[in-house]
């Protein structure tokens, strides 16, 4: 899927990341994002959990939550999935 910034979003870049990549990859989102940092040290303390939530994510909810964070943080988190999930 291309965003709005002409980047392409594979989802299945995810499924490939390990659970210390993952947990990185999430902890920065969530920081861009303003999330509660307790909330997402909770969710990452179940990373099963969390592979299972993100399987079924489509890549217009990933954009959606990734556009949260603004232009320049979404092309700086499209491209570490880019890079992690080779």
């Amino acid at each position: 899927m291309r965003n709005d910034y002409g980047m392409d979003f594979d989802p299945a870049a995810l499924s490939r990341l390990n659970d210390r990549q993952l947990g990185d990859l999430v902890t920065q989102i969530a920081s861009a994002v303003g999330a509660d940092p307790r909330k997402t040290a909770v969710l990452l303390g179940n990373m099963d959990g969390l592979r299972e939530s993100l399987k079924d994510l489509t890549p217009q909810q990933a954009k959606q939550l990734l556009d949260r964070a603004g232009e320049e943080k979404s092309r700086e988190i499209y491209d570490l999935i880019r890079k992690k999930g080779r």
